[in-house]
Formats: structure tokens, C-alpha cells, sequence
């Protein structure tokens, strides 16, 4: 995935060649590993975070036990999208 195709916004985050558009918060380094990251999580379970960012994405929901979690992703320091997140998250 290319850098200049996200879009990190203050509140979302855009795939700019689709359109698609998610919207999402952002932490930063909040590993027990203490591994520098940036870590972004959707608004709402509905939201297509995943269509944004492919690579990385996690969800764990379980539909067996009615457990809905909202999608992440986290993006290391050998991320191509890393120091364009970081940016946006530390500004």
C-alpha cells in the first residue's frame, strides 16, 4: 500500500484512489512490549476501516457469542504509513 494513497485526518482516515473513508481514533505506543506504534481503531464496528487499511487490520468479534468489537490497526515503525500516522496522531 502506498503512502500518498491514506489520508490521515484528525478524525478519519481516507483511501484517497476509492474514496472509502473510515472514521477512527488514534493511540500511540500503548504496548505491553513497549514497541513503538501507532494504533488506530474504528469508531463503530460499521465502520470500513478495513477497505481503508488491508494490512493489519484485527478484529476479534465473535458473532457465536454476540461480541462485536470495533476493527484496529496497528502500524509498526517499519510501516510505510507509520510516520504519516504518527504525525497526525501527535498533532
Amino acid at each position: 500500500m502506498k503512502p500518498e494513497t491514506i489520508k490521515f485526518n484528525k478524525h478519519n482516515v481516507r483511501n484517497t484512489k476509492t474514496g472509502i473513508k473510515a472514521r477512527v481514533h488514534y493511540s500511540l505506543d500503548n504496548r505491553y512490549d513497549k514497541k513503538k506504534c501507532v494504533t488506530l481503531y474504528a469508531k463503530s464496528c460499521l465502520e470500513p476501516l478495513s477497505a481503508v487499511i488491508s494490512d493489519g487490520y484485527i478484529n476479534n468479534t465473535d458473532l457465536q457469542s454476540d461480541y462485536f468489537e470495533n476493527g484496529r490497526v496497528v502500524l509498526f515503525e517499519n510501516h510505510p504509513l507509520y510516520l504519516a500516522a504518527r504525525e497526525r496522531a501527535e498533532g
